[in-house]
């Protein structure tokens, strides 16, 4: 039996929506044996979050919100304040959720069973869309139960606080409009030993906007995966081994594309997408070689 942990999660916000009530209220419905702090760092400079909060959260025991602004606009700068936090804080346990995630019911529950399992550095998990949107259902990543990998995302990542406190690596503000912040954090953790492991059994469900989640979002956020690979890859390991993963990346890509072609038939429309898919991010991460890259976020 694990006795009664301090354990914090953190959730920066672009823009406040109902989404982020909906985050926020599946934080506080875990199991709360532990002692929970939230940490919403506001980055929209636009809305009243702490008056929104207020009315439609509905607090429990063991659990307390801490609502912060980041001024700088653009997510690193959202997320290294979280750093600092973490950094000034006493905790046993670090989560980073995103604003438009629900957690599920038995997240934390499971989160701690594989930490006591592996006593992994940093654990990671699915993101899975609520709604049946073949773009995003084919988009989301996939790996096998207690896999060990190379990086992960903060829209699901509880860890142990100690990692961040005996490492100082930031999030890179540079990738503010480009993205993918997160996998370079978490890459370069990797770099330095530290154990990510996947967990399939903590999942997070994302509310998107489905009006946006169409065929012309599907080919720009490949895009965006396929352009930013050398950008991304140059930051996390030195030249030599980035242009190696580079062009392994690259054929990769090209090969499935060729492979799901073969196989259209199996599953038209799907496997038309996933070739389509793995086109566009093998043309887009040749690009790149010529400093071809698409910038999704904008200030």
């Amino acid at each position: 039996m694990i006795s009664m942990l301090k354990i914090n999660f953190y959730v920066c916000v672009s823009k406040f929506t109902n989404k982020t009530v909906k985050c926020i209220n599946s934080i506080i419905n875990q199991s709360h044996i532990h002692k929970t702090r939230i940490y919403i760092i506001d980055n929209s400079l636009r809305s009243n979050i702490k008056k929104n909060i207020e009315k439609k959260i509905i607090y429990k025991k063991n659990v307390s919100i801490n609502i912060l602004i980041e001024k700088k606009r653009g997510i690193p700068f959202a997320r290294n304040r979280c750093l600092k936090i973490i950094r000034k804080t006493k905790t046993d346990f670090t989560c980073f959720i995103d604003d438009d995630c629900e957690l599920s019911k038995v997240w934390l529950k499971n989160m701690l069973k594989v930490y006591e399992e592996t006593k992994s550095d940093i654990i990671t998990g699915p993101q899975i869309s609520k709604s049946k949107n073949i773009y995003e259902n084919i988009l989301e990543r996939k790996n096998k139960h207690l896999k060990k990998i190379k990086w992960a995302a903060t829209n699901n990542v509880f860890m142990n606080s100690k990692v961040l406190k005996k490492n100082k690596i930031n999030f890179d503000t540079q990738l503010k409009k480009l993205g993918g912040s997160d996998q370079v954090f978490f890459s370069k953790l990797s770099e330095k030993g530290l154990i990510i492991i996947w967990n399939e059994k903590s999942k997070v469900y994302e509310n998107r906007d489905q009006k946006k989640t169409n065929l012309i979002w599907f080919i720009k956020r490949n895009m965006r995966y396929g352009s930013s690979s050398k950008i991304l890859y140059l930051k996390i390991f030195r030249p030599f081994k980035a242009y190696l993963l580079f062009f392994a990346k690259f054929i990769s890509e090209f090969l499935r594309s060729l492979l799901y072609l073969v196989i259209i038939p199996v599953s038209i429309k799907k496997h038309s997408l996933i070739s389509l898919q793995y086109i566009i991010r093998a043309t887009a991460t040749l690009l790149s070689l010529f400093n071809f890259k698409f910038e999704e976020y904008k200030d």
